[in-house]
């Protein structure tokens, strides 16, 4: 049986979930039966890219919800109540609304979707696009069955890592993930400038600085040491790595990225408050 995934949104978490879902491989990789792609933007020069890889263009989000069995709403939170009201005639219980809409929470869903469908929230990252992302995931709806839980955990397994989460943990991995590439990039952009001040060229640099990057969350990943003692195990007495860290700490680099994290986390709180 084909299972069509369907998306209103294909904007930057969109269109790079569907982008990933559109690579090579993934569908014949990570599903036992095909499943084909259609979406909609309202900025419709964004689907071009999509179209090529294989997605159908449809003209409306209603036109996305007739040709779905899964439904992947990402466009901004305050647009999705208006959303649900366009795609509601489409709904019936063998669909589901898929929101990766920060803020929105599941009994908003619910009220919106008129119990004419499950609801299941997603929270994913960019590098989904790359096939690296992870997802949190929420299937508290009761009206979900295992069927399509299994579908969607499929579906996203293709693209990195599912974590499954209470609702009540969304908005602290929204802070700490969702938000994550975001703090990993600016320190990138970092080194990449202090690589070019150096004298090394910009390219040059970001290469470098890409490869030290990937090699450290390898070794993160296989190596369960504590990270404090990864660092430290780089310190060579009296050498130039420990210099480098010594002005790391003292400008607080730890506790700004704990400050940035939280300050997230009270954003997406608010967004909860204001939305939910």
């Amino acid at each position: 049986m084909t299972l069509r995934i369907g998306c209103v949104g294909c904007g930057n978490m969109g269109g790079a979930i569907m982008s990933g879902l559109a690579r090579p491989g993934t569908r014949n990789e990570n599903r036992n039966s095909a499943y084909t792609l259609c979406g909609y933007n309202r900025t419709a020069s964004r689907m071009q890219a999509l179209e090529k890889a294989g997605v159908r263009v449809m003209a409306s989000p209603l036109g996305v919800a007739e040709n779905a069995d899964i439904i992947l709403l990402a466009v901004k939170p305050y647009q999705i109540r208006e959303i649900m009201e366009q795609i509601r005639p489409a709904l019936n219980k063998g669909k589901v609304i898929l929101s990766v809409a920060a803020g929105i929470t599941m009994h908003s869903l619910q009220q919106w979707a008129e119990a004419l469908c499950p609801v299941v929230r997603c929270m994913p990252n960019t590098p989904a696009l790359v096939g690296m992302g992870v997802f949190a995931l929420c299937f508290d709806d009761p009206a979900l069955g295992n069927e399509r839980r299994q579908d969607i955990l499929r579906l996203f397994s293709g693209l990195g890592q599912c974590v499954e989460m209470a609702e009540d943990k969304f908005t602290a991995f929204s802070a700490l993930i969702g938000a994550g590439p975001a703090y990993v990039f600016a320190m990138m952009q970092g080194l990449v400038q202090a690589g070019v001040t150096m004298g090394f060229p910009h390219a040059q640099a970001r290469q470098m600085v890409t490869a030290l990057f990937a090699g450290s969350a390898r070794m993160a990943e296989e190596d369960a040491t504590p990270l404090g003692q990864l660092r430290d195990n780089v310190c060579s007495p009296g050498g130039l790595t420990i210099a480098g860290v010594n002005a790391l700490d003292r400008a607080g680099l730890t506790g700004l990225l704990v400050d940035a994290v939280l300050a997230a986390s009270a954003r997406g709180a608010e967004m909860e408050r204001n939305n939910g």
